[in-house]
């Protein structure tokens, strides 16, 4: 059966005008990848068009411009395609037939058979050119939305064969492209449902591309509490990179990842924990002295900054490494130095693939990330060596005075070694005769003398701790006291051993800054907040007084990320947190609960509800009203200045009150949440407070 050719034309223009209009906007300003895409539909749509006029127009305009537009638009799918699969084209492959095309139908004006021949080749070699491209990314591509685009592109390179198979044996006679023949209907009836596959499945890849990354977002952030969990679990160092290697990769399938740690000397390629790379390619580089060339780790630690090698085969770093490379089946390597708190290099922590890769913004934040954390746990681990050692060391430190050592007897210093006087900042002579407690922060004191008594008393138990002693010219220290019972000139002594572990506490703490506080805004996150809840549950059950819990949801946030980007956001962010905390006292709680969700804790209201209820609800008025004055955020320029940008956003808060039953905190939250939910249905910048349900009174039954 042969349709009307003419309007199969106008159909297969029209599906291509309003399709790739559909695409441009849902694109705009959110999918750069499908702005390409929505063009080569408009390019297609003009092919048709064109071919649709034949007769009207010019030849030249008709069947060479025609088929230079529908070639255009398929290396423009192909320019989107590697765009989004975060490659390099081979733009010459992709392009290749635009010239082609200009040459071939210039030729072949006045030759209908050749060109319908040219043109089918042409198409197929495209579409063979692009499914070759989903082929080779299958595994890392999420979603079903490329096996539509590859239907669609099967159904067009099957056509166009068979089309051109039949006109090369002489079975299938076409003399003019607006022929109705069942050939020439069938090409345009598959290519038609092929052309909406095609935009169906980019749409689909998109979609399917953000709810995919969106997923690693949440998963980055369970994967980076498991890690600092492990940081303060005292877990061996390679035990950890091993957990943090293995997470990112389950993260980023198609990463293989890698930390390399330099010697002692910091001049040469060390131990190296990358559990997916061939065991030959880790002892290979194994030794290897730093410098500029070797590779892309050995560059990173020489050079001290990032280095992304997109295609090792090609690129000099590489240079004399490539067979190895080659061999272990790597195309691409990114590397950052991991670099101490003091800036000195420690190693490096690198992402290779499989084929020639550029690094996306997400993966060098990725990468800068992970290169931080292997920064806490290398710094740990080398703390924690050096503190055994130490602890070996204390066997023989009064005869060999490496370390701060005195003699208290009753409460007076009565022997301190050269070293604990340089600690301490003073000579001997004012140090000797001297209560120890002078040198011992005052809310320590207590701690010492307990410890103190239960040594002289004899009593089992480790009396190693950390105290804060005074320094003279540094200050306040920590150290850590140590030490055991003895006679000393015939009475009961006690001898102390003190090491500075400043640096070490200073450590921990920055591990915990980061379990428990969020790191953009500073406030506690999640898991604080459950603790301060429970914390506040259980005092408020005491007292008998109401407390609040106020779950915040930013309107208006989403819009600001799509326009001006995600340090837009961000800054906004902070600028919330800062005046949620200066709208509370001090004994509430700020948190943000994620994204741009926050939940603020109000203590100690009323014992009565009608007056806590009131008390709460004047708060989340005042939240409501700051949070709604404009906000001015400062944007770098790339030329170094500064765009100030004026940005409206108000919030939607739900209302629970509590009494405080430790255990159901997770109840309150949801209580909150749901308030917070009808605050948004309610049509958003408002205040819902969640009412408890009412009790029925017993009904009295009378004799």
């Amino acid at each position: 059966m042969a349709l009307h050719t003419p309007t199969m034309l106008l159909m297969i223009m029209v599906v291509s005008a309003v399709t790739g209009a559909a695409i441009a906007v849902i694109a705009y300003r959110r999918h750069p990848d499908l702005l390409l895409w929505s063009t080569a539909l408009a390019l297609h749509g003009l092919g048709y068009a064109l071919y649709c006029l034949r007769g009207l127009i010019p030849d030249f305009l008709s069947i060479v411009v025609a088929n230079m537009a529908i070639a255009a638009a398929f290396a423009l799918f192909g320019e989107g395609l590697y765009r989004f699969q975060a490659r390099q084209p081979v733009r010459w492959l992709l392009w290749l037939p635009v010239p082609l095309s200009l040459l071939g139908f210039s030729v072949l004006l006045h030759d209908q058979r050749a060109r319908f021949m040219l043109a089918g080749l042409l198409v197929s070699a495209q579409s063979l050119v692009l499914l070759l491209t989903l082929w080779q990314r299958r595994r890392v591509t999420p979603g079903r939305g490329q096996y539509i685009l590859a239907t669609g592109l099967t159904l067009v390179l099957s056509v166009m064969l068979l089309r051109v198979l039949g006109m090369f044996l002489g079975e299938v006679h076409i003399a003019a492209v607006g022929d109705s023949h069942p050939v020439q209907s069938a090409t345009f009836v598959i290519s038609l449902v092929g052309l909406l596959l095609l935009a169906i499945g980019l749409v689909m890849m998109n979609q399917e591309h953000a709810e995919q990354a969106l997923q690693n977002e949440r998963g980055a952030e369970r994967f980076r509490s498991q890690i600092l969990e492990l940081l303060t679990s005292g877990l061996p160092l390679r035990q950890v990179l091993v957990a943090m290697v293995q997470g990112i990769e389950r993260l980023h399938p198609g990463m293989l990842c890698s930390v390399v740690l330099l010697d002692r000397q910091g001049r040469h390629l060390a131990e190296s924990v990358s559990p997916s790379l061939p065991d030959f390619y880790s002892a290979a580089i194994n030794g290897l002295e730093i410098g500029e060339g070797v590779g892309s780790c050995g560059t990173a630690a020489f050079m001290g900054q990032r280095v992304v090698v997109e295609d090792i085969a090609h690129h000099p770093y590489w240079a004399a490494y490539k067979a190895l490379a080659a061999r272990a089946g790597l195309g691409a390597c990114w590397s950052q130095p991991i670099l101490s708190s003091g800036g000195k290099v420690l190693g490096t922590f690198g992402i290779y693939h499989r084929e020639p890769h550029a690094p996306s913004p997400a993966d060098i934040q990725l990468i800068e990330q992970s290169a931080a954390l292997a920064s806490i746990a290398i710094e740990r681990s080398r703390e924690a060596q050096e503190l055994k050692q130490s602890e070996a060391r204390y066997r023989c430190l009064i005869n060999s005075a490496n370390e701060g050592i005195c003699v208290v007897q009753g409460d007076l210093i009565r022997f301190a070694n050269p070293k604990l006087c340089e600690l301490a900042g003073y000579p001997e002579n004012v140090i000797l005769g001297r209560s120890f407690l002078d040198f011992v922060h005052e809310d320590d004191s207590d701690l010492v003398v307990r410890n103190r008594r239960k040594r002289l008393a004899g009593i089992d138990g480790d009396f190693k701790y950390p105290v804060r002693v005074l320094t003279r010219e540094h200050g306040v220290r920590w150290f850590e006291l140590s030490g055991t019972s003895f006679e000393w000139e015939g009475q009961p002594a006690t001898l102390n051993f003190l090491t500075d572990i400043t640096d070490r506490v200073q450590m921990e703490e920055r591990v915990r800054q980061f379990a428990y506080h969020d790191a953009l805004t500073g406030l506690p996150n999640r898991r604080m907040l459950m603790d301060r809840l429970g914390l506040a549950m259980a005092r408020h059950k005491r007292t008998g007084q109401h407390g609040a819990l106020m779950f915040l949801d930013l309107d208006n946030f989403k819009p600001l990320n799509d326009r001006h980007g995600h340090d837009a956001g961000d800054l906004l962010l902070v600028e919330v947190a800062h005046r949620l905390k200066g709208l509370v006292r001090e004994s509430d709680t700020v948190a943000r609960f994620g994204g741009d969700e926050f939940v603020v804790i109000l203590g100690d209201l009323d014992a009565g509800e009608d007056a806590a209820r009131a008390h709460a609800m004047s708060v989340a008025d005042k939240i409501l009203s700051t949070l709604s004055e404009p906000y001015h955020l400062s944007l770098p320029r790339p030329d170094g200045d500064h765009a100030v940008i004026e940005h409206h956003c108000s919030a939607s808060i739900g209302v629970a009150l509590f009494l405080g039953e430790p255990g159901t905190e997770d109840d309150c939250i949801k209580q909150a949440d749901g308030a917070m939910y009808q605050a948004k249905q309610a049509g958003r910048h408002t205040v819902r407070l969640c009412e408890p349900p009412r009790k029925v009174a017993p009904v009295q039954l009378q004799a």
